[in-house]
């Protein structure tokens, strides 16, 4: 019995829910070619903040296809944002840019629960206008 768990709880993470995080100088390119914004979650170590974003936010399903259809995902570090010219007020902050790399809405800073922040996207989403 015990192992029937442990291989259901194996198969159950195996298919959880999660972002394909890309880097910030393939997603530029990709916003270009497929005309989407981009979502830049800046991170680091030891934020529980952004652990919440990352296991328990970030593993709800319709989250993860709302973003995935409609954003280009990046996750970057605190001293790489920096190095890239973005200023983090906490941690985790977004950023959405549009494909030629330029804010189009004020950074959100903190996390939320999947339903709060998948609203917020919508808005986001309708602020763009694709």
């Amino acid at each position: 019995m015990k192992k029937i768990v442990l291989f259901i709880s194996f198969v159950f993470l195996a298919v959880a829910a999660d972002f394909d995080w890309v880097t910030y100088n393939k997603a530029l390119a990709m916003a270009k070619k497929l005309n989407k914004p981009i979502m830049i979650m800046i991170s680091q170590k030891g934020c529980p903040t952004c652990e919440y974003m990352d296991d328990v936010a970030f593993e709800n399903d319709g989250l993860v296809d709302f973003v995935e259809y409609n954003f280009i995902p990046v996750k970057i570090d605190l001293s790489e944002a920096k190095k890239l010219g973005f200023k983090a007020y906490g941690t985790p902050t977004f950023y959405f840019l549009r494909p030629n790399g330029k804010p189009f809405e004020p950074p959100l800073v903190g996390g939320a629960t999947a339903k709060v922040f998948l609203d917020k996207l919508k808005e986001i989403k309708a602020d763009y206008g694709h």
